[in-house]
């Protein structure tokens, strides 16, 4: 099929852009395997410049050296997102400079960036002469020493869930530890928008805003058509209104979200990383010992209770002895062995690259038991970026939503409404070859303010997309007519001008929607110029995953708790059913986290 081909040209051409860079000096024309050079020949000295391709477009790289040695790297300029890509790049020179090479390992989570960066650092290194059998080599690490470390909690994973159980208990007074196999905090939790659903909260009733956890158990029994576990849900629903007063209270977690907004949902500047940076400040600051880069390895059980883990860091090999262990490990979505084939080669995994299930292995010392898996969410509306990963376009989606854009096929009919019942436009992509957005002058304006203003992409990288000489990702082309486009993008002129002109004349009839229920408000203008922007299907959350009671401990397959062991965040498994509904999950993780700590601070005090 075309979209197969199209997937794997596309991920051949990311590769090829990553490789690309510009340089301050002729670059080398040594092929790449030739990396033989002699062993005495020393370096130029000077600063060398090279130019990656990251997460969201350039990373310009300026790398200075001796004869023998890398003195500094400096990061120029890039728009990689703050708290992922912009922080795995400082965790990588410090690697780079202390073991004098540039093949370090990549930043779970950052792993585009990583490439891009790394290929970046590599291009400067062969300007200046560089050996590459040394300065290419990979790292040899000592011996790690086995260090005791005893606490009240260990936090297995340091995402939104994970994070917020630790800063509730540490509030509390007591020693938590919580590690991260990764450089970097935040799991999915910082991909995430970071809209917290205010269900039942004091702000919803300060506002005015008519909602209730009946209404929201509904939609998410709707959305999952049902599939979902109800007791889980029920336990949400049990203390979403209570755990989001905490989180936003001055006398709680203290969180800055803005009290504006419809009343449904709130938000806090800068999305989801800003909530995730805010909180490990706010954790430290309560009590909490951290450490990243210290992978979980085993739960360490006494007589059937969970009484702490064994993890290896960089520098040693831990046995952390708790009174309980919370898991908030993420999901599993990057694990191939779980995810179904028909996943991985149709669609774009847009997740976390540090979610491989984790927990899912370290529970089988226990007899966990688990649910749903391998159920993994889809989600449309999804970009290419230039680095060939998907993008969520949800805030310009909607606002042209508002307006005229359309989705068309590569038959350039329209094919359902744009927005709305997801898994409906789910099953009618995938009976497409192709979909494009489909936009007039004014629609292309306000969707590309609508990511550009939540920093998705730079307000000048469409002119440069669209542009006849830019053959990368995203697939965005411009037309000064229907026809013109039509072309670019190899759908029938005729087919696209007549469906323009149904929905125009839709519109012009005085109909409040069309025939797929899409609500009308403007019609798409007769006057070019007009763009088209290649969507694709992207999956990432896990859907499945363990099972816990109304406490929050993990269960085994006997459906009793295993003592000393509880979860929380996408770990968990039955809060969606085989759909998830938009911002459950980051409120999930929250809240989750919030009603993990206060469990524990019941159950340690008795």
């Amino acid at each position: 099929m075309k979209r197969m081909k199209r997937l794997v040209a596309v991920s051949v051409c990311a590769v090829m852009m990553l490789t690309g860079c510009s340089t301050t000096t002729p670059p080398t024309t040594t092929p790449p395997a030739v990396e033989t050079a002699d062993p005495a020949a020393k370096m130029t000295p000077g600063t060398y410049t090279s130019v990656g391709t990251g997460f969201k477009g350039d990373i310009t790289v300026n790398v200075t050296v001796t004869e023998d040695a890398i003195t500094e790297i400096a990061v120029g300029d890039n728009h990689e997102t703050y708290g992922i890509g912009a922080a795995a790049m400082p965790v990588m020179i410090e690697d780079m400079l202390e073991y004098q090479t540039y093949s370090v390992d990549s930043v779970a989570g950052a792993t585009v960036t990583s490439a891009g960066f790394r290929l970046a650092v590599k291009d400067a290194l062969t300007q200046a002469g560089a050996d590459m059998t040394k300065f290419g080599a990979g790292i040899e690490k000592g011996e790690l020493t086995d260090e005791t470390i005893d606490a009240d909690i260990v936090v297995v994973g340091a995402g939104g869930a994970g994070m917020m159980a630790a800063y509730y208990a540490a509030k509390e007074g007591y020693n938590v530890v919580i590690i991260e196999k990764t450089p970097l905090v935040g799991g999915a939790s910082a991909m995430a928008g970071g809209t917290l659903l205010g269900t039942d909260s004091k702000w919803q009733d300060e506002l005015g805003y008519e909602d209730s956890t009946d209404a929201l158990k509904a939609r998410l029994l709707a959305q999952g058509h049902n599939q979902n576990h109800e007791p889980t849900v029920d336990l949400y629903m049990s203390f979403i209104a209570d755990n989001f007063n905490w989180i936003v209270d001055e006398d709680g977690g203290n969180m800055p979200y803005n009290k504006t907004g419809s009343g449904a949902t709130f938000s806090m500047d800068g999305s989801g990383t800003a909530v995730m940076q805010t909180l490990k400040e706010k954790m430290l600051a309560a009590g909490a010992t951290l450490y990243t880069s210290t992978r979980a390895t085993e739960l360490i059980v006494d007589n059937g209770t969970v009484v702490g883990v064994k993890a290896t860091g960089k520098e040693a090999n831990y046995t952390i002895n708790a009174r309980a262990v919370v898991l908030a490990t993420g999901g599993y979505g990057h694990n191939t062995e779980i995810v179904p084939k028909e996943y991985q080669t149709s669609y774009r995994y847009s997740g976390h690259s540090g979610h491989d299930g984790d927990a899912l292995k370290m529970i089988e010392a226990v007899d966990g038991a688990t649910r749903n898996i391998p159920w993994v969410n889809r989600a449309v509306h999804s970009m290419i970026l230039p680095s060939g990963a998907p993008q969520y376009t949800n805030m310009g989606y909607v606002v042209f939503n508002e307006m005229s854009g359309i989705l068309i096929n590569e038959k350039g009919e329209r094919f359902a409404a744009e927005v709305g019942n997801d898994w409906d436009l789910l099953a009618a992509m995938d009976q497409n070859e192709r979909h494009y957005l489909f936009m007039d002058q004014e629609n292309y304006d306000a969707f590309n303010n609508g990511m550009s203003g939540r920093g998705i992409f730079n307000a000048d990288d469409p002119e440069k997309w669209t542009s006849d000489d830019y053959k990368g990702q995203p697939f965005y082309k411009k037309g000064a007519t229907i026809e013109e486009l039509a072309a670019k993008i190899d759908v029938p002129a005729d087919a696209l001008k007549a469906t323009m002109e149904k929905f125009n004349a839709t519109v012009n009839s005085g109909a409040t929607e069309d025939e797929y229920g899409r609500p009308l408000h403007t019609t798409i203008s007769e006057e070019g110029p007009y763009y088209a922007l290649e969507m694709s299907v992207r999956y990432s959350t896990s859907l499945g995953g363990i099972c816990i009671n109304d406490n929050m401990q993990v269960l085994n397959t006997s459906e009793q708790p295993v003592a000393g062991l509880y979860a929380a965040g996408e770990v968990v498994g039955g809060v969606q059913g085989d759909l998830y509904l938009p911002s459950s999950t980051f409120t999930w993780a929250m809240t989750s986290g919030v009603q993990v700590g206060k469990v524990l601070s019941k159950d340690l005090a008795e």
